[in-house]
């Protein structure tokens, strides 16, 4: 009996509007482009060097991920960014992923360990800051730390779960960049990252929830605590 192979699907090469799409929502995401302000079509298109087709398919795209606005009769904006709706999304992490998390953790596989196991390495190789005098943010960071958090939750069954939390993810990187924190240095970060990993791979679900929504949730208060140091500073005042 002859066997049929099928041939390896070929991948297609990014649209233009692809490529502006992951251009502007980089941009947005390290802070580049700030939050609120104004995103003007001619302007984008000499940025990117482009027509304003593909820069309108791209804006249109990034209004339904929240990371832009459109203003009747106004065009289109960054959108804010506020300890308001910080507070949302940190919520709403704390709500969807765990349930991503059971998910996974009861689905989990030897395959889904190793992947953890060496992202949670890789992301340990990396260092937060790119200045060991004052904290710079390290892009290269937050690319391993997405993919570490990203395999956590990998073996969760549901991609409708998995896109969402995907979503919050970026939107919460978002708010990081644009945070100049002095706090993030005295964090053991790779301790937490570690700590999550080890208890997941041990099948510990609800000690592994727990520490996802607190490791969330102490991100938020350093965000908090940054901004209110850039006020001070910005006001000429001293924290106490």
């Amino acid at each position: 009996m002859s066997e049929t192979y099928s041939r390896p699907e070929r991948s297609s090469p990014p649209t233009i509007s692809g490529v502006i799409y992951s251009s502007l929502r980089q941009d947005i995401l390290r802070g580049d482009l700030p939050p609120a302000g104004k995103l003007r079509i001619e302007e984008l298109c000499k940025r990117y060097g482009v027509t304003s087709t593909p820069v309108r398919e791209a804006l249109n795209q990034l209004t339904t991920e929240r990371f832009v606005q459109r203003r009747d009769q106004r065009g289109f904006y960054v959108a804010e960014a506020s300890l308001a709706e910080l507070e949302q999304l940190t919520n709403t992490r704390c709500s969807v992923e765990p349930i991503a998390l059971r998910e996974a953790l009861a689905h989990r596989t030897r395959e889904w360990e190793e992947n953890l196991v060496l992202a949670c390495h890789r992301l340990s190789r990396v260092d937060r800051s790119t200045d060991a005098e004052t904290f710079k943010d390290n892009p290269e960071w937050e690319t391993a730390h997405r993919v570490f958090h990203m395999a956590l939750i990998a073996s969760c069954p549901s991609r409708w779960l998995i896109d969402f939390c995907r979503l919050l993810s970026d939107h919460a990187a978002r708010y990081r960049n644009l945070s100049m924190s002095v706090i993030y240095p005295v964090r053991d970060v790779a301790g937490e990252h570690r700590q999550l990993m080890e208890t997941a791979i041990h099948g510990r679900v609800e000690d592994a929830v727990s520490m996802l929504v607190e490791h969330y949730r102490r991100t938020a208060d350093i965000i908090q605590a940054s901004k209110a140091e850039a006020d001070n500073r910005d006001t000429g005042k001293t924290t106490k």
